[in-house]
């Protein structure tokens, strides 16, 4: 057993219980469909994901080249842009992002982005490991059912905004540039 004092009890939830889902209605699309929403304030690797989540910027810092911070940056860069009749303004979106991301090729980029950014491999190792073990914690209680998804990030995972991010930023730095040759 660890005693009180050290590092380790920051990590730990002496006290953990399954993730709950619960259920948004989207009254302002058409069939109301559902957006699924987990507490994962409970779920016993809460405290680790959250330490991963504010921490792995700092081990693997994000380009954020094609990111936007507000609207009124937006206005700002659109008003740079010289217009003509043959530009095309495109905006993408992602349904059901979280689900939408293949775990593999997470783990495969973040160990590119390890790499690339030279650091030591024990600290690399151990993003890595705690990578591959938040991934797999994607279940949830609905009543008295557990339940897993089966793709994909976990919903209200602390880690899950920060790994879609670095996935979706990893295509865009490697991806992006190939998308004005399909129009």
């Amino acid at each position: 057993m660890f005693p009180y004092n050290t590092e380790r009890w920051k990590y730990i939830n002496l006290n953990p219980s399954s993730p709950m889902i619960r259920v948004l209605i989207k009254i302002h699309k058409a069939d109301s469909p559902i957006r699924p929403r987990v507490n994962w304030k409970d779920a016993p690797a809460f405290n680790l994901a959250r330490t991963l989540a504010r921490n792995l910027e700092t081990f693997i810092p994000l380009p954020c080249v094609f990111n936007i911070k507000n609207t009124i940056q937006l206005m700002n860069d659109l008003l740079d842009i010289r217009f003509n009749e043959d530009l095309k303004f495109v905006s993408f979106d992602i349904i059901n992002m979280y689900s939408n991301i293949p775990i593999t090729e997470l783990i495969k980029i973040i160990k590119i982005t390890c790499k690339q950014n030279d650091l030591n491999i024990g600290i690399k190792n151990k993003i890595i490991k705690m990578c591959n073990f938040l991934t797999k914690q994607n279940y949830f209680q609905y009543k008295d059912l557990q339940y897993i998804q089966e793709y994909g990030l976990a919903m209200g995972d602390p880690t899950s905004s920060v790994f879609s991010e670095v996935y979706l930023q990893y295509l865009e730095s490697t991806k992006i540039f190939d998308i004005p040759l399909t129009f």
